[in-house]
């Protein structure tokens, strides 16, 4: 099934279900803060090559995390991190790019200035979750997401010392259970660690609890304005 071609100042995105078998649903458009909520409202993700148009996807079926059946395993590394929210953003932003722009091996996981404009304008219009690790006074790993309604969608976790991703995940998941997340979408590569389990719903449930999720929420689909 040939993906969708979005205008330069086109907002919306074509009805998920239409994307091909990889889940690609369409190519282009812009990428600013407000088409990206729109298309997490959408059911729909960026994901693309740095230097190439963005392509917009929603697979079937999807990844995530359900904050309220989540348990939490095991760890040993309670006693060595701590932990914080949102205090050290711009921080962490700057060591998932250090951590993910390989020039040998530019790909998707790469984050770009535009990228790093985009989610810190998200971040003052209050929808980011940041979970930052620390370690004597260093901040040594952490994750964050796009929040969204009742939903948040994980961008990127990062760790330079082992155990502080998985360390991040956990304590965000009971944060966002607190603040009323029910849903964590884990479908990027850079957003999940491997020692958690994840759970697969069907796109079409996915979609469907994305518009619900998102009801009430301040933006609307048609509207330009965070």
């Amino acid at each position: 099934m040939p993906y969708f071609e979005l205008k330069k100042g086109e907002v919306g995105f074509p009805p998920a279900h239409f994307a091909d078998l990889d889940g690609l649903l369409a190519v282009g458009g812009d990428m600013t803060a407000s088409q990206l909520v729109r298309g997490y409202q959408s059911g729909v993700y960026y994901w693309h090559h740095p230097m190439k148009h963005v392509k917009w996807w929603s697979p079937d079926p999807r990844i995530v995390l359900e904050t309220n059946t989540f348990s939490a395993p095991a760890m040993n590394s309670e006693s060595v991190f701590t932990t914080s929210v949102n205090t050290r953003f711009e921080e962490l932003l700057r060591l998932c790019q250090r951590l993910n722009n390989d020039k040998e091996a530019m790909g998707p996981a790469w984050m770009s200035e535009r990228m790093f404009r985009i989610f810190t304008e998200l971040f003052e219009k209050g929808r980011i979750h940041a979970q930052e690790v620390v370690c004597k006074g260093n901040l040594v790993g952490g994750f964050f997401g796009v929040c969204v309604g009742h939903m948040c969608f994980g961008e990127y976790t990062a760790e330079t010392i082992p155990g502080a991703a998985a360390f991040a995940l956990v304590h965000a998941v009971e944060a966002l259970r607190d603040r009323g997340i029910e849903w964590i979408d884990m479908q990027k590569e850079t957003a999940r660690v491997n020692s958690l389990e994840y759970k697969e719903i069907s796109r079409l449930s996915f979609v469907d609890y994305c518009r619900r999720a998102g009801e009430g929420d301040q933006e609307n689909l048609n509207t330009a304005a965070l």
